[in-house]
């Protein structure tokens, strides 16, 4: 009943609201001044259009140039390079995972979108990494490095993350062609298209991608000191294809992501036989109308989500997992701009189903507690916000109510101050995030355990940039996080039984900075992040006890650069730097007590050189080489759960080839 008179309040809640969300064409980022850049439109933090220096969220934009000047393989290695408090660590089989700030996002705390479509998987709420997201047909990719729940739910408790595929107000087409070796095998081979058609009334884009690669060529040793090499046992294969049809007021779109990889680590001691395989699929759909004008607007939609993802069998063993996610969401916002107001509402719904295999062999599949072949969830989420823009200062102001059949309910404000000058601005912005422990999570809690409720997070952030003439920028932001009610993995000290709890708080504090030059011959960027652990008692599962201001894993200083000189407009050269400092990690078990191992600083250096238009107009070659000090890179584990660091890449050279037409 009460899920129902949810559904009655909201249908209120949204006839009482008005609303702006425009679709606005996007503006080609591709040749901006650093003045324009600086002013870019963005809507991932609010999901209204407004000025990036105004917008009030910690937010970066990585345009499909920087993409280019990179020389970026994957995602890893271009947040590493771009965006400040970024970090990887390695979970279990295989799975490269995120962290934000210090502390480990990878289960449910930050939410991670292509084309809007949410990738976190239904059972963990994870996204896996590692040559699995393209970077040949992306437009432009949003981010909020801090707290989105208020509006986008119990996954945004850390960041939004939001790739846009290739432009769909664009004419034309553009095949790209990857390949990197490392001399002994290749690291990335992949080969993507997009096409985009447009007509008076209707926009339909395609593009796609087929790749495959591998994670390293170095031996991994295990907790318990055995090794194997990964040379021709850590493969990767991405398939990937996004359909867009805009026709008037309609549109229509789709993702088919398929993610799947080798691998010999397992969850604390390597796998000696024939390399594992293990794949993420996930199949997305969705339909929305715009209802309106410019000053008003609503607009319905529909969408599904069906994953399969963790699917992993080892006989051997007795273990499998084929389980498969379904979600089927109906939302709608709406929204209203009245002079200097906006006011931004909407509603989701979810049905959340995960079902069991339908040829269930009990000795490998875990079965759930309620004796049954799914579990169902439901959560009905609330939001509104808004902003109000003066001439001292421009105030934002905005709360989500969630309601889940299986958690109860939660309730995030959020309050923010920006304003933006000639060359001066800062943002000041209180939020609280919450994350829902959905999925497999509650099969995960023996009988007479007490039952999983959500997380509850509270951050401040505070930012200040200035602009120097036409060249130069600097912006600075401060943070404070708190994380209470945590939820972690932890095994019954008597039956051994593994289950999930919630546990006291964790938290960070830190400073990050970013600097940009532009002038017609050289663009540049540097970047510093540093956090500190917050004390608490009870995050002994990620501290480093002898260095009780950071957590495993993720180093407390960060720099990264990236320089690109241009010779002419045809042809330029970059070079790019990520400086890690030392890290700790529980590398392996001896005489009975885990051994805690500093890892050194370390600099992994990139360089690329870029001709367009060569041999013929239109098409763009780059030579890539990467890792070139051959820095021995590995993702830690960033808690304390037996499983030695997966190590990356070596050294590899390439070439990327562009045509555009």
């Amino acid at each position: 009943m009460k899920i129902i008179s949810g559904i009655i309040a909201a249908f209120f809640f949204l006839i009482s609201s008005f609303c702006l969300l425009g679709q606005e064409k996007d503006v080609d980022v591709y040749k901006l001044s650093l003045e324009e850049l600086m002013n870019l439109q963005v809507s991932i933090s609010t999901k209204s259009n407004i000025n990036i220096r105004e917008n009030p969220g910690i937010v970066t934009i990585i345009t499909r140039d920087d993409i280019r000047r990179t020389g970026a393989r994957d995602i890893v290695d271009l947040f590493h390079l771009l965006v400040p408090g970024f970090d990887f660590g390695v979970d279990v089989e295989g799975v490269v995972g995120m962290g934000i700030r210090g502390i480990w996002a990878h289960e449910g705390k930050y939410l991670f979108m292509v084309n809007g479509f949410e990738m976190n998987d239904g059972m963990f709420a994870c996204v896996p990494f590692g040559n699995h997201f393209s970077l040949d047909n992306v437009d432009r990719i949003e981010i909020v490095r801090g707290p989105g729940s208020s509006v986008y739910g119990g996954f945004a408790g850390l960041g939004v993350i939001n790739i846009i595929t290739r432009d769909s107000y664009q004419n034309g087409g553009k095949v790209t062609y990857t390949a990197t070796h490392t001399g002994k095998q290749f690291s990335q081979n992949q080969l993507s298209f997009g096409q985009t058609i447009r007509g008076d009334d209707v926009v339909f884009n395609i593009s796609s991608t087929f790749g495959a690669g591998s994670r390293s060529d170095r031996n991994y040793t295990d907790y318990y000191r055995n090794n194997r090499s990964m040379l021709g046992t850590s493969s990767t294969y991405t398939k990937q294809f996004a359909l867009k049809l805009d026709y008037k007021n309609l549109r229509i779109q789709t993702l088919l992501d398929d993610y799947h990889y080798e691998q010999i680590d397992l969850w604390d001691e390597l796998y000696t036989g024939t390399p594992l395989q293990e794949s993420f699929k996930s199949n997305f759909f969705e339909v929305s109308y715009k209802f309106g004008h410019s000053k008003f607007s609503l607009i319905p939609k529909v969408s599904y989500k069906w994953q399969k993802p963790w699917r992993l069998n080892v006989p051997e063993i007795g273990y499998g997992n084929n389980k498969i996610f379904y979600r089927l969401n109906s939302g709608i916002v709406a929204s209203h701009k009245w002079g200097p107001v906006q006011v931004i509402n909407g509603v989701d719904w979810n049905i959340d189903r995960l079902k069991l295999p339908s040829m269930l062999d009990t000795l490998y599949e875990e079965t759930f507690r309620n004796g049954k072949s799914q579990l169902n969830y439901q959560n009905i989420g609330i939001y509104s916000q808004a902003l109000w823009n003066t001439q001292p200062a421009n105030f934002n102001i905005g709360a989500r109510y969630d309601y889940s059949t299986e958690f109860g309910d939660a309730f995030v404000p959020r309050i923010g101050v920006t304003k933006a000058f000639k060359s001066f601005h800062f943002k000041l912005m209180a939020s609280e995030s919450f994350r829902v422990p959905g999925g497999i999570l509650p099969n995960r809690i023996p009988e007479g355990y007490q039952n999983l409720k959500p997380e509850k997070g509270t951050i401040f952030e505070f930012e200040s940039g200035y602009i120097f003439g036409t060249t130069a920028a600097i912006v600075v932001n401060l943070y404070d996080i708190t994380f209470n009610d945590i939820i972690i993995y932890g095994k019954d000290a008597q039956s051994g039984v593994g289950y999930y709890r919630n546990e006291g708080k964790i938290g960070s504090r830190g400073m990050e900075m970013s600097l940009k030059y532009n002038n017609e011959k050289l663009f540049g960027t540097l970047n510093f992040a540093s956090y500190i652990r917050k004390k608490s008692v009870t995050d002994s599962l990620f501290l480093v006890p002898s260095h009780d201001k950071q957590f495993l894993a993720f180093t407390p200083l960060r720099v990264n650069g990236v320089i690109t000189y241009s010779a002419n407009e045809n042809v330029r050269v970059t070079l790019s730097c990520s400086y890690f400092g030392s890290r700790y990690a529980y590398n392996y078990t001896a005489a009975n007590s885990d051994i805690l191992i500093k890892q050194s600083p370390m600099a992994v250096v990139g360089f690329n050189t870029e001709f367009q238009n060569f041999p013929f107009k239109g098409f763009t070659s780059q030579i890539l080489a990467t890792n070139i000090l051959n820095a021995k890179y590995s993702y830690p584990q960033p808690y304390r759960g037996a499983h030695g660091p997966l190590p990356g890449l070596d050294r590899s050279f390439g070439f990327r080839l562009v045509y555009e037409y």
